[in-house]
């Protein structure tokens, strides 16, 4: 569960992003890539979350079941736009990366009514992303799945992974990031 997106590279490596002509386009967002990685791997996944009612978005669903991810929890926020990464290759070895996010994320209006429920409870890895808890509704939702996963035995052979997914920018504010502004509810 996390953040999606399509991330656009430049194709003149090298060059500062000013003077970029040409991008070539990816499917992106760290919960993606790890659903991907999966895939690869051979363990079917899936990803919640949400995109815009754009071309982007479709882009996003066909990228995803192109590499073996199920799109079917990919849910689509009306009045919003899917996030765009422009990744420039100057200096390779730390590109910047520049989001487009704005006025939110579509992947950040995840409700309690998107989940589903009985997966996010007996899948047996569950991945969330912290970019989900920068800002609600998604902060909320996301704190419901963790709190309903709860803590697995030993042997039911189930793994909860909260991926940190560290991007200040995305935080409304410092006091926002602190741990103790987390509050999970049983």
């Amino acid at each position: 569960m996390g953040r999606v997106g399509v991330d656009l590279y430049p194709l003149q490596s090298g060059v500062p992003l000013a003077l970029v002509t040409t991008f070539a386009k990816f499917l992106g967002g760290t919960a993606t890539n790890v659903a991907v990685g999966a895939a690869r791997l051979g363990r079917r996944s899936a990803v919640l979350t949400k995109v815009g009612p754009d071309g982007f978005g479709d882009f996003v669903r066909m990228a995803m079941e192109g590499f073996g991810v199920d799109p079917s929890y990919v849910g689509t926020a009306p009045d919003l736009q899917t996030p765009v990464v422009f990744c420039a290759l100057d200096p390779p070895e730390d590109p910047p990366l520049l989001f487009y996010r704005q006025p939110i994320a579509p992947d950040l209006m995840l409700t309690r009514d998107d989940v589903p429920w009985d997966l996010v409870r007996d899948v047996p890895l569950f991945w969330v992303t912290g970019t989900g808890v920068s800002v609600d509704p998604s902060r909320q939702t996301h704190l419901d799945m963790l709190a309903t996963r709860g803590r697995p035995h030993a042997a039911s052979k189930r793994f909860t992974v909260l991926d940190l997914d560290w991007r200040p920018m995305f935080w409304p504010s410092p006091r926002s990031q602190r741990p103790n502004s987390f509050h999970c509810q049983r």
